[in-house]
């Protein structure tokens, strides 16, 4: 018996392509490529080295976060002669009392001297900071003062005081940032 094209039969159902949802986020795929490249049709190479810019920064922001972390655990063993910073609260508890007590004290005067001498208000500067930067300061943060505060933070935390590690991270890709802008002498955020 012949084809109509309106057979019900399980192989023509199977034939039919149905509007899946994987065929619309490959029309909205190519409709994102097509958008895009109308971009860099009409903003040039400026959005292309934007995004290679970006790209770069976001990696070295990464290595600089793998460094910080990397050095406080060397800076541990160091200070406190351990092998293995993970069981650094067990081994503590074998050092004498002046030790235990005194590597904190000498971590807390330096990170002092070190924020009096190298910022403004003798304070670390954080997350808020850049983000103050980004919305008042043409996307910008203080070098000097960002640098001060991971080195405070990076002692702080390597001698066994209390803080975090995330502010100074992101000040760190803040301060990367800066730098880079500078380099290339863009403009502010517009």
């Amino acid at each position: 018996m012949p084809s109509t094209g309106l057979d019900p039969s399980p192989q023509a159902l199977m034939s039919t392509p149905d509007p899946s949802f994987l065929s619309q986020q490959l029309s909205l795929a190519v409709t994102a490529c097509k958008d895009g490249w109308q971009v860099m049709r009409r903003r040039g190479p400026g959005q292309v080295q934007f995004w290679f810019i970006a790209l770069v920064i976001g990696i070295a922001a990464g290595f600089a976060a793998l460094f910080f972390r990397k050095g406080i655990e060397a800076l541990q063993a160091t200070l406190y002669g351990t092998d293995d910073v993970q069981f650094l609260h067990s081994f503590a508890s074998s050092l004498p009392w002046y030790w235990v007590l005194g590597l904190p004290i000498a971590g807390g005067l330096a990170v002092g001297l070190i924020l009096h001498r190298f910022t403004p208000d003798g304070r670390v500067r954080g997350v808020a900071d850049v983000i103050e930067g980004a919305a008042l300061s043409d996307g910008r943060v203080e070098t000097r003062a960002g640098v001060a505060s991971m080195l405070a933070s990076f002692i702080t935390l390597g001698s066994g005081g209390s803080t975090g590690r995330e502010g100074p991270v992101v000040h760190m890709a803040g301060v990367i940032s800066t730098l880079v802008c500078r380099f290339i002498r863009a403009d502010g955020i517009t």
